[in-house]
C-alpha cells in the first residue's frame, strides 16, 4: 500500500494516522522483524524501520544507543532490505526506511530507489539531505514511485516551505521541537498552531515527529495533524524490555485517534 493510499483511508476514517519508528537490528534484526507485525496487530498506520549508522546527528541518546547496538550486530542497508523483503507477505500497512545520507550514497541512489520498490518500501526519510540538495535523489526516487519525505519547522522561512510543498509527496514531516530526538513532557504551544497552519497551506497530509511521547499530545495533535510520529519513546521501552506495556501504550494511542469523542 502507498503512502498516499493509506493516508486517503485514514481521511475517510477522519483520524489521523500513527506512524512508529524502530531502529532496525535493535535488538537484532529477528526482533526488528517480529516487533513490526505485532504494532501492526495494535493499530499502527505506518512503520518507520530506521537505517542504523555510526553518527546519527539528528538523534538523542536513545536511539544513537540502538543504532550503536545495531551497528555492532553487523545491520546495514543490505540486511535491512533483506527484512523488508520478508515483510512484504506479512505487513499490510505502509513501512518506510529513515537513513542518514551517507549510507543510501554508498549503496547507490538508482540501486536504493530500485530495492525499496522491490521490497515495497513506500518511501525515504533522509534528514541530513537539505531539501536544496536533494533533487537527484528525488528523481530516482520518483522513477520507481518511492517517496521522499521532506521536512518543514517553525524555523522554516514561508519562502523556503513553499518551494518544498511545491515537490513534496507522501506526507510532510514537521519537526514539533528543536533540537535532537527525544521524548519531551510537553510541545510548545506555537507547534500546535503552526501545525494547523502548515496543513492549510499543504496539499499532502502534514505528520508531526520529534519529542511525542504521552497522552495529552496525542489528543492535541489529534486535530491538527495529519499523523503522529513517535520514534524515542517507543526504543526507549524497548531497550527497557517493556514490550508489553509499550503495546498497552500504542494500541490506546490507537484507540484515541479513532475516536472522535475523547478530546484535550
Amino acid at each position: 500500500m502507498s503512502i498516499k493510499q493509506k493516508f486517503k483511508l485514514l481521511a475517510q476514517e477522519k483520524r489521523a494516522g500513527l506512524i512508529i519508528y524502530v531502529t532496525a537490528g535493535y535488538p537484532d534484526i529477528n526482533f526488528t522483524e517480529d516487533f513490526v507485525q505485532r504494532l501492526q496487530e495494535v493499530g499502527v498506520d505506518f512503520i518507520e524501520i530506521g537505517v542504523p549508522f555510526s553518527d546519527p546527528v539528528a538523534d538523542g541518546p536513545v536511539i544513537q544507543a540502538c543504532s550503536q547496538k545495531a551497528l555492532e550486530n553487523k545491520v546495514n542497508l543490505e540486511s535491512i532490505f533483506n527484512l523488508c523483503d520478508r515483510l512484504k507477505s506479512k505487513l499490510s500497512i505502509p513501512y518506510l526506511l529513515m537513513s542518514y545520507y551517507n549510507p543510501v550514497y554508498q549503496y547507490g541512489l538508482e540501486k536504493f530507489a530500485r530495492d525499496c520498490a522491490e521490497t515495497n518500501v513506500s518511501g525515504a526519510i533522509i534528514p541530513d539531505l537539505p531539501f536544496e540538495e536533494s533533487a537527484q535523489f528525488r528523481a530516482q526516487l520518483k522513477k520507481f514511485s518511492i517517496d521522499q519525505i521532506l521536512f518543514i519547522s517553525s524555523t522554516t522561512s514561508s519562502e523556503r516551505r513553499k518551494k518544498i510543498l511545491k515537490v513534496a509527496t507522501g506526507f510532510i514531516y514537521y519537526i514539533a521541537v528543536y533540537g535532537v530526538t527525544g521524548t519531551r513532557d510537553f510541545l510548545p504551544e506555537e507547534t500546535y498552531q503552526d501545525v494547523a497552519r502548515l496543513r492549510d497551506q499543504a496539499t499532502i497530509p502534514v505528520a508531526v515527529g520529534f519529542g511525542i511521547s504521552n497522552r495529552q499530545q496525542i489528543l492535541r495533535l489529534k486535530t491538527c495533524a495529519d499523523g503522529i510520529i513517535i520514534g524515542s519513546f517507543v526504543m526507549k521501552e524497548i531497550m527497557a524490555g517493556h514490550y508489553t506495556y509499550l503495546l498497552d501504550t500504542l494500541k490506546e494511542f490507537h484507540r484515541i485517534l479513532k475516536n472522535p469523542d475523547e478530546k484535550f
